[in-house]
């Protein structure tokens, strides 16, 4: 032992840089096993289980073959240690649980900024747990502020900070903000204010200038914990180059951060028109879609298609356009002319760019609907592609925290919610996760997560149809019922309303007003919200008035088409007269393998 403390100097692990060395040369390692590293060390000369490395390398990833991951994992690591399983110096295993760290490392603050230049805190005696260490910052870049009476004609300030925040995306240990989060921030308030309205750290702010003839940008960053800048930048804006500087402030950014190069393959990107007036259409309807209101999406489409018109090329707005008619079509207007147009124009963006995470975004929001009979595995394979090329998308989390509810993945689902949360305004979760707290079973949270979503959107009808919930489960039959009174005040006929009031009757056991709101709900082919529920809520209906056998039938009708939510099935008191039916255990047995907590899919 006393050999190795004499070569504290051999390995290095720089936090702020995210990288090992060894000699003072930088060892090639990938992320995987450098966060296998750092949790490691965190619990130096303990004792850390597989399941422990599981949980904190996979906490919120699926499908993974958890045996054949860690192996891998340790064995890179082994390999960038310059160490051997035989005659470990470094990792010890402990044979059936799992490895013990036991070797020297010398760890570089990752604490931006390095107020104390090069100091390092030696792994020899000290415990330390690793999660104190390099903890995430986060950053919101602002449209810098155009210094001309004319308005933004060609989208510049918008369209300047897209694409810096599409380059910055995944710079280690830092969240930064997608474009859509700073949208509608007052002009007047100060970087200090905006960093604490946001949540964030750091804030990237600035203005852009006409002068002489040439756009002059001048950028600085904000930090709002030390209250100072920390990076400013002046440079000429070629709007035939503008993806050139973007790249510059980029990397100018990851430095200023002490975070590794922006990759290479991040320049390869091209989020930018050659034409600037399709790009101002762009912009402008970009900014009706970050919005989230679906009754715009018409305006929004036809600055959209006014984009991919005048440059066809121009895959990012494709995406954002299939995008947008996707939402109209699913939320507001369920006309085939939208579909057709949104699955259109999703094909031709990843047509132009195989790689454009939002182009994937988009093909997900498609496979997962009614029009393609909710193709769950599919829908998240491409949202995890996303995601892998860009982390800061809220609508790839959001979506995925929805399809893993569906599917009965609960925890997961949850997970995927609580990962888009430093990508909100503010830092909230979604109001989506109420369906994950309804199918929990967990009803104070649900009514809480309700009410705030209600008077944040009041328009919206999902939150008006989850109201009454948390009360009909709970046998609050007065309020339960105040509250279906709005919701059909509100939705009048909408089946997925009526179909939720037939289940109130029949929980309170009024059977015949119970089926003839089945009846009801059953003669309305349109319906804003996904039809396997209404298929659900009548299952559930017929399950409480006797009819076992048709309720089963309406509960397979749910899951074939789109509602698999099993552990919800097992423990919701509305089927518990279907569970003692033998072709109820079968249908669970067969979700509970096509859709088990880890899929094995990666």
């Amino acid at each position: 032992m006393g050999h190795l403390r004499k070569n504290t100097g051999e390995v290095e692990v720089d936090l702020g840089r995210y990288e090992l060395r060894r000699f003072g040369q930088r060892i090639k390692i990938e992320k995987k096993p450098m966060e296998l590293l750092i949790f490691l060390l965190g619990r130096r000369e303990q004792m850390v289980s597989r399941e422990d490395i599981v949980k904190k390398l996979w906490r919120s990833d699926l499908f993974i073959d958890t045996e054949k991951n860690v192996n891998n994992v340790v064995r890179k690591l082994r390999t960038a240690l310059g160490d051997s399983a035989d005659q470990p110096r470094f990792l010890e295993t402990v044979v059936g649980k799992g490895y013990r760290f036991v070797g020297p490392v010398r760890v570089i603050d990752a604490q931006y900024p390095a107020s104390e230049t090069g100091r390092t805190t030696e792994l020899i005696d000290k415990r330390t747990d690793a999660s104190d260490w390099g903890n995430r910052s986060s950053i919101a870049v602002l449209p810098p502020l155009l210094l001309e009476k004319a308005g933004d004609d060609q989208g510049l300030c918008l369209g300047f900070v897209d694409a810096l925040v599409s380059r910055l995306g995944n710079l280690p240990g830092m969240d930064v903000l997608p474009t859509s989060a700073v949208l509608n921030l007052p002009p007047e308030a100060t970087p200090s204010q905006i960093a604490s309205r946001l949540g964030v750290r750091f804030v990237v702010h600035g203005a852009l200038q006409m002068s002489k003839g040439q756009w002059r940008l001048s950028l600085e960053m904000f930090d709002a914990q030390l209250h100072r800048p920390c990076f400013t930048k002046k440079c000429d804006l070629d709007l035939s180059r503008l993806s050139s500087v973007d790249a510059d402030v980029a990397q100018g950014i990851s430095r200023a951060l002490n975070r590794p190069t922006i990759p290479a393959e991040a320049d390869q990107r091209q989020r930018y028109s050659r034409d600037p007036m399709a790009y101002a259409e762009f912009m402008r309807g970009y900014r009706i879609t970050a919005s989230g209101d679906a009754s715009q999406m018409d305006q929004a489409s036809h600055y959209l298609t006014n984009a991919v018109t005048r440059d066809p090329a121009f895959a990012l707005a494709h995406a954002t356009l299939s995008f947008a008619c996707a939402t109209r079509h699913f939320e507001f207007d369920p006309a085939s002319i939208w579909l057709e147009k949104a699955e259109f124009h999703c094909q031709r963006a990843l047509e132009i760019d195989k790689n454009l995470p939002e182009g994937h975004v988009a093909r997900a929001f498609l496979l997962w609907g009614p029009s393609k009979n909710f193709q769950h595995l599919e829908a998240i394979a491409d949202l995890k592609r996303a995601l892998s090329l860009q982390n800061n998308l809220p609508h790839a989390y959001n979506r995925l925290g929805t399809i893993l509810a569906h599917i009965g993945l609960l925890d997961h689902s949850r997970s995927m919610f609580e990962r888009g949360r430093p990508f909100q305004p503010r830092k909230e979760v979604s109001p989506s996760v109420v369906q994950v707290y309804v199918w929990s079973q967990d009803y104070d949270r649900a009514r809480q997560q309700i009410e705030i979503w209600r008077a944040e959107s009041p328009g919206n009808k999902y939150p008006i149809y989850f109201a009454p919930f948390p009360a009909m489960m709970t046998g609050d039959w007065k309020e339960a019922t105040r509250l279906m009174d709005e919701a059909l005040r509100l939705v009048p006929s909408e089946p997925l309303i009526v179909s939720l009031q037939a289940l109130l009757h029949a929980l309170m056991g009024n059977r015949d007003a119970a089926i003839e709101c089945v009846t009801h709900a059953c003669s309305n082919p349109r319906s804003f919200g996904h039809a396997h529920h209404t298929y659900y809520q009548i299952a559930c209906t017929l399950a409480l008035t006797g009819r076992r056998e048709t309720a089963f039938e309406w509960l397979e009708r749910s899951v074939s088409t789109g509602f698999a939510c099993w552990p919800y099935f097992l423990k919701d008191p509305c089927l518990a007269s279907l569970r003692s039916l033998p072709e109820f255990e079968l249908l669970i047995s067969a979700l509970q393998a096509k859709y088990p907590d880890h899929l094995g899919l990666l």
